[in-house]
């Protein structure tokens, strides 16, 4: 943060809707310099961020650039880590200059970007949510973290 003077990295994600939406079957993100990346780590990174919509054609061809947008404004921002002071995760005691705002419903799902459905992670949770298949859910004051369900295959019958 100290070398952008607070304000959050620039990086470019090319990413189709499908990607962002999450769906099955859907195109990986990429970036400059990087491996494909997936869905669940595009959502992560717009959950926080600038969002700069660029339209192509089915060659490539750039059709429309939409301005950039604020998911969360720097007013929110102040109001989010004013009320967190830290990250939410329960025991985390990571200092808010250290977390990104997450939505709990998330907006490409309809969550409004509001002080209501917003809390701060650290970096690790934040993944953890995104990438992890942890689940967040905000009760009274309190959030309670849910851990992904694993599930084994069935044992072999006989051969």
């Amino acid at each position: 943060e100290l070398a952008s003077a607070g304000k959050p990295a620039n990086l470019q994600v090319t990413a189709t809707i499908e990607t962002l939406k999450g769906l099955a079957g859907a195109a990986a993100g990429e970036m400059e310099f990087s491996l494909p990346i997936s869905s669940t780590s595009v959502q992560r990174m717009a959950c926080d961020c600038s969002v700069t919509r660029v339209l192509l054609n089915q060659e490539s061809v750039t059709i429309d650039v939409g301005r950039s947008k604020r998911v969360i404004s720097n007013t929110l921002r102040k109001a989010l880590k004013i009320r967190d002071g830290h990250c939410r995760w329960p025991g985390c005691e990571r200092p808010a200059s250290w977390c990104d705002g997450h939505h709990l419903v998330h907006w490409i799902h309809g969550g409004e970007t509001n002080l209501g459905n917003l809390i701060l992670l650290c970096r690790r949770h934040h993944r953890m949510v995104h990438e992890g298949g942890w689940q967040l859910i905000k009760s009274d004051r309190q959030i309670v973290v849910i851990a992904p369900t694993i599930t084994f295959g069935l044992p072999r019958g006989p051969d």
